[in-house]
């Protein structure tokens, strides 16, 4: 049984009560109901003037209103990282100065070891942002309201922050023990690359989806990780984001587009057979195999010493797809499954000396 822990936050709020009491009596004349989120296994209070305007696609929150919208509460699970540049989670500091990046008319900010309020005015608009680091998981929980309402909003927000509960997360891990088993989640994935396929590679030349940022490729990537690319130059593998325009050479081919007929049969692969060792004569038959970590990237290219690659989710399943290029030599599709579902996340043209 997972042990239930309870993170009552002492804020101090510069814009706290004033002496004559009133934001105490208004509160207490708020009720409140509870927003559980069996995803990420938190709850939150929230006053009952808000409306619940129900989960994101993802699972990871939750948008309430008030009737004419003026009001609203957004609380949601994030993963503030810059994964994309080779670092690291961000440390609750880092996480905060970049909160702070493009907000004007801040009247109030605090930061502590492991949480950080910022309060701040656009128009007669006011907000607070507040961010909870617990494990490797951000947790926020964001107001704005008509500066009109603050006398009144003071105490509620204050209250909405002082509720949240969230569920310890094994080892601190990005996934936590979701709703489905890593069985069940490969048992969906056939159905998931069928479409995938349909959409992005068949009668499609991936290469140019790629390099021209299509948008139907878009709905398959997760936009914290993006996807990168691994391609080998001469005999060492570099790994490539879009902004090296992943590291695509005039001479690649971006007119081959592979079509199919008939059913397809999706193989997955349970022993040690490598890329290099399947059989590609039926393109009807699909590839795929459950992987532990993408290839590790060369740091030296004279010692060759290498280094695991950073990712957005460090515990995600990650399932590998091989499909032929215009060669007939095997590319790898890594694929993430991520608290959206499953993801495109690298594509490796490095396999059997591709």
């Amino acid at each position: 049984m997972k042990k239930l822990t309870t993170l009552f936050i002492a804020l101090v709020l510069l814009s706290a009560c004033t002496g004559t009491g009133k934001p105490d009596a208004e509160e207490s004349k708020v009720k409140y109901e509870t927003y559980h989120n069996d995803y990420y296994d938190y709850t939150v209070e929230y006053p009952y003037f808000l409306i619940p305007q129900g989960e994101a696609t993802n699972q990871d929150g939750q948008k309430f209103f008030s009737d004419d919208q003026k009001i609203q509460l957004l609380v949601y699970r994030d993963y503030k990282n810059d994964f994309l540049t080779g670092g690291d989670l961000y440390m609750i500091s880092e996480a905060y100065e970049e909160d702070l990046k493009g907000k004007e008319e801040i009247f109030n900010k605090e930061l502590h070891d492991n949480h950080y309020t910022i309060e701040y005015k656009t128009d007669d608009i006011l907000h607070t942002d507040y961010a909870l680091l617990y494990g490797e998981n951000y947790f926020n929980i964001r107001f704005e309201y008509p500066e009109t309402e603050k006398e009144r909003m003071e105490a509620i927000v204050e209250h909405v922050i002082k509720s949240f509960k969230v569920e310890d997360l094994d080892a601190g891990g990005d996934e936590p023990e979701g709703n489905a088993t890593a069985g069940e989640l490969e048992d969906s994935f056939p159905a998931f690359l069928e479409g995938f396929l349909k959409d992005c590679y068949w009668g499609k030349n991936f290469n140019t989806l790629l390099r021209n940022n299509d948008k139907t490729l878009a709905t398959y990537l997760d936009p914290r990780m993006d996807v990168r690319r691994y391609y080998a130059p001469g005999t060492v593998a570099i790994l490539a984001t879009r902004d090296e325009n992943f590291g695509f050479a005039p001479e690649d081919d971006f007119m081959r587009r592979p079509s199919v007929d008939g059913d397809l049969i999706f193989e997955y692969v349970n022993d040690d057979s490598s890329p290099c060792e399947l059989i590609y004569s039926n393109i009807n038959v699909i590839y795929y195999v459950s992987i532990k970590s993408v290839p590790d990237v060369v740091v030296n290219r004279e010692t060759l010493e290498t280094r695991p690659v950073k990712i957005a989710y460090p515990e995600a399943q990650i399932m590998a797809v091989y499909l032929p290029n215009a060669y007939d030599n095997p590319v790898g599709y890594y694929f993430m499954h991520t608290p959206d579902g499953w993801k495109l996340a690298f594509v490796d043209d490095t396999l059997c000396g591709a």
